[in-house]
């Protein structure tokens, strides 16, 4: 057995106390969790599309910020200064 961190454990809390009420029995989070993945696998769609949200690097986006750094090569480091583009948001965020 795995050990997985979740990462919203009271969003799993509530679906399993939902669970319980609806089906007037106990299940486990092992029984949710295994029912979470057959769900995903027979609607694979729209796990990608769920997946899709996240921001991709792709090779025009990744050169764009090789130029841009090739640009400010030699700036000096101000660690109070405001990210200037929405690509280092996304990029310096994480």
């Amino acid at each position: 057995m795995a050990v997985i961190k979740i990462s919203d454990k009271k969003a799993l809390d509530e679906l399993q106390a939902r669970l319980i009420l609806q089906l007037g029995r106990k299940i486990t989070l092992q029984e949710i969790i295994d029912l979470c993945v057959e769900f995903a696998s027979s609607n694979f769609e729209e796990i990608v599309a769920k997946a899709a949200n996240t921001p991709r690097l792709t090779k025009d986006r990744a050169q764009k910020i090789i130029k841009n750094l090739e640009q400010l090569k030699g700036t000096p480091y101000d660690p109070k200064a405001k990210l200037p583009t929405k690509d280092d948001e996304e990029i310096y965020s994480l």
